[in-house]
Order: C-alpha cells, then sequence, then structure tokens
C-alpha cells in the first residue's frame, strides 16, 4: 500500500475533526480551524484516504509544541505515528519541544528523544455549581484587556513558558474574554481568557506572577458561567489543580509533559492554565 505525507489544508479539516470524534476528543471544527490557522499540520494518507494528523506550532525561533497527533483506530499498530512525528520533528531541527502524551504515546515519544518533565491535570465539569468569590489581591485591580496591551502581554506569555505566541494573543483579544490584573503603576500582573471549546468553556491560558492572581483572573471569568460546561488544564505542579476539586470541577485525565530539548524555567511568571494541551 502506497504512503502519502503531506501538509494538512483547511479542506482536511472535516475529515480530522472525524478522527477526533471517533477518539471522543471534545474538538469542534471551530478549534480544529483554530489549530491549522496558528500552526502546521500534516496528515498520512494511504490511497487517497487520510488516516492520520499531527500539528505543530512554532512559538518563536526556538520553541515549538506538537499535537492532535491522531492515527485512524483501524490503522495502529503499523508505526504510522512514528511516521508522522518524524516527518514534523525533522522540520523542527533546532527547536525546544514539548508535547502533552497520553499513557499509550508516551513510549513512542521517549524513543523520539523526549523527556517527561511533569503532568498536566485536565479539570472539567458538566455544569458549574460554585461560583467563588473573587478576591483581588491588595494593591491590584482587574480590567477588561485591550489591543493596546498585546505586547505586554506576549512578553509575559514567554516569560511562563518560553513560547512566543503574538497571533494567539492577538486571537484571544480578539476573538476572546481577556481579562488583566494590574498594579497601581498600571503594571500588569497576570491575564486570562474565557473562549469557546470543545463541550462548552475553556478557560485558558492563565498567566500569572503568583496563585492569588491567578486564583483572582480565574473566580473573575467564572462569575458569568453558572449551569455551564467548564474546563481548564492546569499544571500539576500549582495549587490551581486543588483549588478546582474544591470547587467541584474534578480532575478527569493527567498527561504527560514531555520536553526535546531543554525545559524551561519560569521568569517572573508562571503558566497556571493552558491554552489547550496541543499547543500548550
Amino acid at each position: 500500500m502506497s504512503l502519502t505525507i503531506r501538509a494538512m489544508t483547511p479542506d482536511d479539516i472535516e475529515t480530522c475533526f472525524t478522527l477526533t470524534q471517533v477518539l471522543n476528543w471534545p474538538h469542534r471544527r471551530e478549534d480544529w480551524q483554530l489549530a491549522l490557522q496558528l500552526g502546521e499540520g500534516t496528515v498520512i494518507e494511504e490511497q487517497g484516504k487520510l488516516i492520520g494528523s499531527a500539528v505543530l506550532w512554532r512559538w518563536g525561533d526556538r520553541a515549538a509544541t506538537v499535537g492532535l497527533v491522531i492515527i485512524d483506530n483501524q490503522q495502529q499498530g503499523r508505526g504510522l505515528g512514528k511516521q508522522l512525528m518524524l516527518a514534523q520533528l525533522e522540520k523542527l531541527p533546532d527547536y525546544n519541544v514539548r508535547l502533552h502524551a497520553t499513557e499509550m504515546g508516551k513510549g513512542l515519544y521517549e524513543k523520539l528523544g523526549f523527556v517527561s518533565c511533569g503532568e498536566i491535570r485536565q479539570h472539567q465539569t458538566r455544569a458549574l455549581t460554585t461560583l467563588p468569590e473573587v478576591v483581588i489581591p491588595a494593591g491590584l485591580k482587574l480590567r477588561p484587556a485591550t489591543a493596546a496591551d498585546h505586547g505586554t502581554l506576549v512578553t509575559l506569555d514567554q516569560q511562563a513558558h518560553g513560547m512566543h505566541r503574538p497571533a494567539l494573543i492577538e486571537h484571544l483579544l480578539r476573538d476572546c474574554q481577556t481579562v488583566i490584573l494590574e498594579d497601581a503603576q498600571q503594571q500588569i500582573q497576570g491575564f486570562a481568557s474565557l473562549r469557546r471549546f470543545g463541550h462548552g468553556w475553556a478557560i485558558g491560558p492563565v498567566i500569572a506572577a503568583d496563585f492569588p492572581a491567578a486564583q483572582a483572573l480565574v473566580a473573575s471569568l467564572m462569575q458569568s458561567l453558572q449551569g455551564e460546561f467548564l474546563r481548564i488544564d492546569t499544571d500539576a505542579a500549582l495549587p490551581m489543580a486543588a483549588w478546582l476539586e474544591s470547587l467541584g470541577i474534578p480532575q478527569v485525565d493527567a498527561p504527560t509533559t514531555m520536553v526535546r530539548g531543554t525545559p524551561w524555567t519560569p521568569q517572573g511568571m508562571q503558566a497556571f492554565g493552558l491554552m489547550t494541551q496541543a499547543m500548550a
């Protein structure tokens, strides 16, 4: 059988959406469209039929993420996932590459030079019932983000995880609800975004100097979500996960954070919530 590996195009989104539906992944067509708009997809075909996908995102000239690595259920065990990953990694020779692995995919990624360096806690609820009090740390105030904040948010985002994501931040400011915490000198101490994703709503990224700031940002965005589906992905090493549990937002998954290259050391900001597990 002849296999073809080629670039993903917008015409592939419907088939990729179907692949995720079969796996019970929550991605909507719109989530796939955004992934491809911000990233570079690769697909594998057999006799014209698309049977696998992967997407990479270049965040600057040194950091990248890889995700949405999917092989058709009926084609498992043929080494197609490895072929797709090799095709993606060939494009990233000098990059530090991050991904979030399922238990099933972890062995493959280790063979490709990825090392485990943490864990993500995926928290979600079908109907948010407990709305936390919004406690704003002393000396700070909340406000909506504006287009004028773009450059500062790109810098703070990069300080948290080393990824330079101007196009993503532009999307968050234009198409999502993004809030900011700033001090009396109008220095921004954190930001977070609320957006449509999957089965309902997601909060993330959540970038903040400390946990009280992150709590205030997330709590403020929760106020409009009574009874709504909500998802937040957070680093297991941070206190966000325990707080979400206390609000009745249970952990439903715990993928492994893996890096090929050098893991980032946060520089004054931390990522208390991911954009998505794929884009990180």
